[in-house]
C-alpha cells in the first residue's frame, strides 16, 4: 500500500487521526492536489471498521485554504490495489472537467450553503490578498445599511419637497395688525394673496397711517405705487377678501 502510494508520488499527510491519509499535485493542473483517504490504519495498514476508500480533487487557494473541486467513487480498502489505478485516473479527470469561475478562471467548489462558486472568492476584497475574509452577516448589514440610507434619503427629499410645495398658512388679524404698525413710507413690498402666492412686482410704500379699528381696516391706510405694464399705479385697500391678506416687505 505505502510503496503504491510512494510509487506514483503520493506523500502521506502527519494527521491526527488513525486513518493513512495522502496526496500529490495534479498531473495538469495548476493549484490542484489530488487526495486520497485509504481507509486504512496507518499504523497496521489494516481496514477501519466502518470506513471506505476515495479519491478527492481540492483547489488551494490564495488564503492556502484547501477547496473540494470533485469526489471521486468510493471503494473497498480491502480492493486498494485492484482499484488504485483507474479510480486515480477517473479523479484527475473529473478534477479537469469541474467547473469554472466565470469571472476569473478558476475552479468552483460547492460552498456550505449549496452554492457553487469561486474557490478563490474572487467577489471579495481578500480575494487577492491578506486581509481576512469579510463575514457574510457583517455584508448582509452593510447591504442593508444602504438600502436604509437611501429609503432615507428618498424620504427625505419627499418631505422637503412636500414642504416646498406647502403654502404658509394666512396670517391672523393679531399679526395683520402688528405687522402694519411696522409698515413705513418709503418701504420696497410685494403683495402676498391670500392663496399665498406672491406678487413678482415691487411697489413702494407711499402712505402709512395708524388708525384704531379692526385689523384689516389698517390695510386702508397704506398705499403702495408701482409700475405695472408700463404704468404707475398707486393701490390701497390690500385686504379685499379672497383676494390680497399681506404685505411682504422687501427692504
Amino acid at each position: 500500500m505505502k510503496s503504491t502510494l510512494a510509487a506514483n508520488r503520493f506523500k502521506t499527510h502527519n494527521n491526527k487521526s488513525k486513518e493513512l491519509v495522502a496526496s500529490k499535485f495534479h498531473s495538469t493542473l495548476q493549484n490542484v492536489r489530488i487526495v486520497i483517504n485509504t481507509g486504512l490504519d496507518k499504523n497496521t495498514g489494516k481496514p477501519i471498521k466502518g470506513k471506505a476508500a476515495s479519491f478527492k480533487a481540492v483547489f488551494i487557494n490564495n488564503q492556502s485554504q484547501w477547496r473540494t473541486i470533485a469526489m471521486g467513487a468510493s471503494f473497498q480498502p480491502a480492493s486498494f490495489k485492484a482499484h488504485f489505478g483507474s479510480k486515480l485516473t477517473a479523479i484527475e479527470v473529473g478534477a479537469d472537467e469541474a467547473s469554472t469561475c466565470k469571472r476569473c478562471g478558476v475552479k468552483n467548489f460547492k460552498a456550505k450553503s449549496g452554492n457553487v462558486v469561486c474557490a478563490n472568492a474572487c467577489w471579495t476584497r481578500w480575494s487577492g490578498g491578506n486581509s481576512k475574509p469579510r463575514k457574510s452577516s457583517n455584508v448582509k448589514a452593510r447591504a442593508q445599511a444602504a438600502r436604509n440610507k437611501i429609503a432615507a434619503h428618498a424620504a427625505q427629499k419627499g418631505k422637503a419637497a412636500s414642504k416646498k410645495n406647502q403654502k404658509p398658512p394666512a396670517p391672523s388679524r393679531k399679526q395683520i395688525a402688528a405687522h402694519y404698525a411696522d409698515i413705513k413710507v418709503g418701504q420696497l413690498v410685494k403683495v402676498v394673496l391670500s392663496s399665498g402666492d406672491v406678487s413678482p412686482f415691487v411697489g413702494m410704500v407711499t402712505k402709512a397711517e395708524t388708525v384704531s379699528g379692526r385689523p384689516h381696516d389698517l390695510l386702508k391706510n397704506v398705499s403702495v405705487q408701482w409700475m405695472h405694464n408700463g404704468v404707475t399705479e398707486q393701490l390701497s385697500n390690500y385686504c379685499k377678501p379672497g383676494i390680497v391678506s399681506w404685505l411682504e416687505v422687501v427692504s
